[in-house]
């Protein structure tokens, strides 16, 4: 057995977990860093806005590709789409479409026919003031 001034004289320190909680660290700033980068962008076209909803509203947008996002997430299918809009309508929450300018006129239609065919009878339309680059 060793004697307590041969142990002392090299304390043996264990650093595993010292660096199993920098790469913890690492991993969070390297996700916190990169939340932004997923987001799609859509160009608007240009208007003039009638009033402002004080409610968050369900945003539906239409891409340059025709494809559905909500709130700007994942892809969702006709029917997702319909019923998430159908949901926000009945918790009075506003829904709202930001058709990218280039996005084909046809599927914007069949997206209001949808909702419209689905019960949500009130539908904004999202733009970018007229003169704001």
């Amino acid at each position: 057995m060793k004697s307590f001034r041969e142990r002392s004289r090299f304390p043996e320190l264990d650093l595993t977990p010292l660096i199993d909680i920098l790469f913890m660290l690492i991993i969070f700033f390297v996700l916190a860093a990169s939340f932004d980068r997923g987001a799609v962008t859509v160009e608007l076209p240009r208007g003039t806005a009638s009033e402002v909803s004080e409610t968050r509203p369900l945003v539906i947008t239409v891409t340059k590709e025709g494809h559905f996002l909500l709130d700007g997430g994942a892809t969702a299918s006709p029917e997702e789409t319909l019923a998430a809009a159908a949901a926000a309508a009945a918790a009075g929450r506003p829904v709202s479409i930001a058709g990218d300018v280039a996005a084909p006129w046809g599927t914007v239609a069949e997206l209001l026919d949808l909702l419209r065919s689905g019960g949500v009878t009130s539908v904004g339309l999202l733009f970018t003031e007229r003169g704001v680059p």
